[in-house]
């Protein structure tokens, strides 16, 4: 009998074995099997390869172009050459596939004055450390899947017909080619220098730049696998029906989910990669710039959108920061802290007002593609029996979604750097990743995949029957074909109600009706579609009216404002209200405002800009003073313990109240600071006012008379030091000094002694008595004429009279070996001086004298 030819592409030898039990027959394994029917020819292995090298080549020569272009933006010592081009184009091309580009700084050494790492490092460099982050640009994966996917197409239609095993065979044969000439040219370009780095002079430091094998081989082989595979497949259509086991129609069950599934997905990523680039365009960048900005957010825009859209389907965004960080670390700071982790989502806090925008949007485009997924199958059939299938297809998408668009940094080592970007000398030990919540993101996608299908099941006639004119544009999704039931209910919905009939559903209306036709004129559908409206608008109104009272009636900006016109309209109480720190004070009142006013009033309040972050916010404000123009920074901070009606954060201004110091001399013991009177310590206080002038007085006190002083303009947060307030005697002062001098004079001249304790009496032959052994007796003091006394102060408040001693005085000389006593008389006539203190409840004198004629 004739024998059959063997398989296409198989060895005739496998195609015919011997017989087991046959002399040199072998039984092949089962491994060695499956490789046969798997591996391509000669022929279709190097076309396979051939299309991985092209797709790699166009990959990178894009990349080097875009590179190029933006190198000629960075400063001339720094834009680099060819060859860091070429580097930087493969180290871009391996993070596109989710590679790890690594920076390790080891060893110790100077650069003297040299640029260092090209301005990152400089000075001297001793210790270790490395810096690994991993990113998956999606934005440039993408291209690279494109061009594998069309260079794989062109090569599989000039190709021969085989089986599944073969193409999935070659798609095998391009990844790993693709990857390891990938991996190649990243190992090949680790470098110590690139883009203007010079590390000659570094001594022994070793710096290495570069990307890592690994993940970046089996990231690569994978994505790679799956383009070539699908764009191979996609020519081979009919190959598909040729898979053993009935696995096509197993295939086929999965169809719709998927299709569904990725419609609701795509319209979402669509939507937020929008809102990513309006932000850019038109948000607020700060310095970046917004065409800075917007070039970032092409560069990762997938990335943005996975994130956006995954935080609109309910999945928390996390910034994990894991370790701790040392003085002067990579991460800054100026002692050793441990790092911590925060998150934001629309189930985790950080998002009240748009929580409910975000998840109408979604709910929105499940419904529609519930519907257009619904419009494929017999309105008779019950779909809930494949409810899995549903929520498994958006988990498959989903899941891999969230691991490759997140970030991941490690960061570990000790280094001590002089100057340059690393800062000084510290230690970083921790890692760092932000990105969707992975295991959120499976719950939350197996979670819309059930409400997808339980959408498509009860939702759809419902509001076809609300909305049958909607549906004509729901029929233009691409999906699964229209089944013929809900075209002919389509089309005799658009003919009862006597609208024109969509020219595809034309031929739908010869089609008989197996089920009841839409109710187009029923109560309940028009309660449906009055409900949609509803939940629309008053959700979505809801949401924007809370929106705006939260931002310009309760948010950070109204509360500055409200807090600044509080003082200036003199509303002392309502400041205080808004105030998060002290709210009582000496000077704290209405009426010292008020004085405050009348000094100079505070007008022209504004917000100029706010920066808001959290639960906390800085608002630069505006105003005017006498005319002139000031500018201050207010910090605010919120708490979710304090709200308005339970509903709005309230904010509180932290540093809205301003210090004044005022200085004077000692003598003066008050003060009178906005027209209230305030203690002064050692001739000083610091004092706690509103902001806008402080005027500054002194306050006289018996026998001294204040002057200087004048006024201050102070902002919110700042100090301000008015002219220092002086002291000057009073004629009733100065009488008071002298008075107080000539009693203390007259109560010397009652002493006994010849040289009487604290005073400045002694007669001018004191000298000679003094080296004496001789013994007075009988010491009797007069006073021939009352001293002419000048007072002055000093700087520092003291107070002194001087003028002119007149005194006689006689005594007995006793002479202390033979006992004789003769009488002895002399004169004291010396110039004095004085210090009078006034601190106590009468003045005080304290003497001291220089003597002569």
């Amino acid at each position: 009998m004739p024998t059959a030819p063997p398989a296409p592409g198989i060895p005739q030898a496998q195609a015919a074995p011997a017989a087991p039990g046959q002399p040199g027959a072998t039984v092949p394994g089962r491994l060695s099997v499956w490789f046969s029917r798997i591996r391509p020819d000669q022929q279709s292995a190097k076309a396979a390869a051939a299309a991985a090298l092209s797709a790699l080549g166009c990959q990178l020569g894009l990349l080097f172009l875009l590179i190029a272009i933006a190198a000629q933006f960075l400063p001339d010592e720094n834009s680099g050459t060819v060859g860091d081009w070429m580097t930087a184009a493969v180290w871009v091309a391996a993070l596109a596939l989710r590679g790890t580009l690594g920076l390790s700084v080891e060893g110790g050494g100077d650069s003297g004055s040299s640029d260092g790492l090209g301005g990152l490092v400089s000075g001297a460099v001793s210790g270790q450390a490395e810096i690994d982050l991993t990113l998956q640009m999606l934005t440039l994966t993408c291209t690279a899947l494109f061009a594998v996917w069309w260079f794989a197409r062109s090569a599989e239609r000039r190709a021969a017909v085989d089986t599944w095993a073969r193409v999935a065979g070659r798609s095998a044969t391009g990844a790993l080619v693709y990857a390891a000439v990938l991996s190649v040219l990243a190992l090949a370009t680790h470098s110590s220098s690139v883009f203007g780095m010079k590390t000659e002079e570094l001594g022994s430091v070793s710096v290495d730049l570069g990307v890592g094998l690994w993940p970046l081989l089996p990231y690569a082989a994978v994505f790679v696998f799956l383009a070539d595979f699908a764009a191979r497949a996609g020519v081979r259509r009919t190959v598909l029906g040729a898979l053993p086991g009935g696995f096509t129609g197993r295939l086929h069950q999965w169809r719709s989910p998927f299709l569904a599934a990725g419609t609701a997905s795509a319209i979402l990523l669509g939507l937020a990669a929008l809102t990513a680039l309006g932000l850019a365009l038109f948000g607020d960048t700060d310095e970046m710039g917004a065409g800075a900005s917007f070039a970032l957010v092409l560069l990762v825009l997938v990335n943005f959108a996975v994130w956006l859209a995954g935080l609109a389907m309910g999945v928390t965004v996390g910034n994990s920061l894991n370790g701790s960080a040392g003085v002067h670390s990579f991460f800054g700071g100026d002692d050793t802290s441990q790092l911590k982790e925060t998150k934001a989502g629309l189930f985790s806090g950080n998002m009240p007002g748009a929580a409910y925008l975000l998840l109408l949007a979604v709910a929105l485009v499940v419904i529609v593609a519930a519907v257009r997924h619904a419009l494929a199958h017999d309105p008779r059939e019950r779909m809930l029996s494949g409810l899995w299938r549903f929520a498994a297809a958006m988990a498959v998408l989903w899941t891999p979604l969230a691991v490759m668009s997140g970030l991941d940094m490690a960061v570990d080592g000790d280094v001590s750097v002089g100057e340059g970007f690393f800062g000084g000398s510290g230690s970083a030990h921790g890692s760092v990743s932000a990105g969707l919540s992975v295991f959120g993101a499976l719950l939350v996608a197996l979670l819309w995949g059930g409400l997808l299908l339980a959408a498509a099941q009860f939702l759809t006639r419902p509001v076809l029957s609300a909305f049958p004119a909607a549906a004509a544009w729901v029929l233009r999704i691409p999906g699964l074909p229209v089944h013929p039931q809900w075209a002919a209910l389509l089309a005799d919905a658009a003919h009862r109600k006597g609208r024109p009939v969509p020219p595809r559903l034309m031929s739908a209306l010869t089609e008989p009706l197996a089920c009841p036709p839409l109710a187009t004129d029923a109560k309940w559908a028009r309660f449906t579609g009055v409900g949609l409206i509803i939940a629309v608008v008053v959700g979505g109104g809801g949401t924007a009216a809370w929106a705006v009272v939260d931002s310009q009636v309760y948010g950070p900006e109204a509360a500055a404002e409200d807090y600044l016109q509080a003082v200036a309209d003199g509303r002392a109480d309502d400041a205080l209200e808004l105030q998060g720190g002290p709210t009582s004070g000496r000077l704290l009142t209405k009426a010292a405002l008020d004085t405050q006013r009348r000094a100079a009033p505070l007008t022209d309040v504004s917000v100029e800009k706010v920066d808001e972050s959290g639960t906390s916010a800085t608002a630069t404000v505006s105003y005017k003073v006498d005319g002139k123009k000031y500018e201050s920074e207010l910090r605010l901070i919120t708490g979710d313990d304090d709200k308005h009606l339970g509903l709005w954060r309230r904010w509180k201004v932290v540093d809205g109240l301003a210090q004044v110091e005022v200085t004077a001399s000692p003598l003066l013991h008050e003060a009178k600071v906005n027209g209230v009177q305030v203690p002064l310590q050692d001739g000083s206080a610091e004092l706690t006012v509103f902001p806008g002038t402080v005027t500054v007085e002194g306050v006289d006190s018996g026998y001294v008379a204040a002057d200087g002083g004048g006024s201050v303009v102070v902002g919110p947060g700042d100090t301000g030091s008015p002219d220092s307030l002086d002291a000057a005697l009073t004629s009733a002062g100065e009488q008071a000094a002298q008075e107080a001098v000539n009693t203390a004079l007259t109560q010397c001249a009652q002493s006994t002694d010849l040289e009487p304790d604290d005073c400045p009496l002694s007669p001018d032959s004191h000298y000679s008595y003094f080296y004496s052994s001789d013994v007075a007796e009988d010491v009797q003091w007069s006073q021939q004429s009352q001293p002419e006394l000048q007072t002055e102060m000093a700087e520092d408040g003291t107070v002194t009279a001087s003028g002119n001693l007149d005194f006689k005085v006689n005594w007995v000389n006793v002479d202390s070996y033979e006992g004789d006593k003769t009488k002895e008389k002399d004169t004291c006539t010396a110039s004095f001086s004085a210090t009078v203190d006034f601190s106590g409840d009468t003045p005080s004198v304290t003497f001291y004298s220089g003597y002569g004629d």
